[in-house]
């Protein structure tokens, strides 16, 4: 017992990338407590009004048979798993059949950052013992591994993670691309497909000749954290250094990305900022399919970006429209091209 322990306290630090973290979580969770069901929720209000989303949950039926489940928002939150947030206290009850429910905190640095949540036949105090030593080793090697793959000022994904996370999405997409049944899904969703935006702030370098490093840092800050309110918690937002930012989009039409980057311009424009009376945003887009490689569309958002600042700044180019201009330093005459 205490070898296999040992064996699995091995296999979940040896992951590089938190995704990959919270699935070796459930999956010695599941290996040593056999759950029923175990998932793993996170707390997304501090950035966003999102609330909670479920992160991974794995469910095993009566023949034995596992079944794994990615990401989704929880629109209506139980009540223990609120709890068990809002008091960072374990939370434990027992249902009609007999089944124990257990939701267990995720704290880093003093703040609640979820649940670990199962659900199991009985729970023995060897068990209870080895389930709360995993929950807290999760919790220890989840602030390693958030120190070093974001940004230290912003809380962003940093320019070093984005190279595996781009990679890993691709990756799935291709995969999802190439499935039967998503490919049945996917004749009727033609239009859609994957985004790479680029945003730069426009005329960052004055706020910092005028008020200093620390005062500029307070806008990156304050952007960052208005980007974390107004964008989904599946959109990958990274600092790419400076004042540069990349987004990463699920899939969706253009026309859908198009507006929703234009009302974001229009947002940050509307919010106060220190030292600053209006921020505005140049941004340049991509289409990203699951056969690109992600140099390429990094290249082809720059490009959009690049012509967005020579056109005036605070608009927003896509990348499709240039290469189907013949002149590509035509300035556009809405703030995004469509057409």
């Amino acid at each position: 017992m205490q070898k296999d322990l040992l064996n699995s306290v091995v296999k979940i630090t040896k992951h590089r990338d938190v995704d990959s973290l919270e699935l070796s979580l459930l999956s010695t969770i599941s290996e040593f407590l056999s759950p029923s069901e175990a998932a793993l929720y996170k707390d997304l209000s501090r950035f966003n009004s999102a609330g909670i989303e479920k992160s991974a949950s794995i469910e095993t039926d009566k023949t034995g048979a596992i079944k794994w489940s990615s990401r989704k928002m929880i629109a209506t939150p139980n009540k223990e798993l609120l709890c068990c947030i809002e008091s960072a206290c374990t939370i434990s009850l027992q249902d009609k059949q007999g089944n124990e429910k257990r939701w267990i905190p995720v704290i880093i640095d003093d703040q609640v950052m979820g649940a670990v949540y199962l659900v199991v036949k009985h729970l023995t105090s060897t068990e209870q013992v080895t389930l709360n030593a995993l929950c807290r080793i999760y919790e220890n090697y989840l602030t390693i591994l958030n120190e070093s793959e974001r940004d230290k000022l912003t809380g962003l994904l940093n320019r070093q993670t984005f190279d595996r996370k781009i990679k890993q999405l691709l990756e799935d997409q291709l995969h999802s691309h190439n499935s039967p049944l998503e490919k049945g899904v996917r004749n009727k969703h033609y239009d859609e497909s994957s985004w790479l935006a680029m945003i730069d702030i426009d005329h960052f370098k004055k706020v910092n000749d005028t008020y200093g490093h620390v005062c500029g840092d307070e806008v990156l800050l304050t952007l960052s954290q208005r980007m974390q309110q107004y964008f989904r918690s599946s959109d990958l937002i990274f600092r790419f250094g400076g004042e540069e930012f990349v987004i990463v989009f699920e899939p969706t039409t253009l026309l859908h990305i198009a507006t929703k980057l234009a009302h974001f311009q229009d947002f940050i424009s509307d919010q106060k900022f220190p030292f600053v009376e209006e921020l505005t945003l140049s941004i340049g887009f991509a289409r990203m399919s699951p056969y690109d490689f992600p140099i390429s569309v990094i290249e082809n958002a720059d490009k959009a970006l690049y012509v967005a600042k020579n056109n005036g700044r605070n608009q927003c180019v896509y990348y499709g429209d240039i290469i189907n201009s013949e002149n590509e330093n035509i300035p556009p005459t809405n703030d995004i091209e469509l057409f």
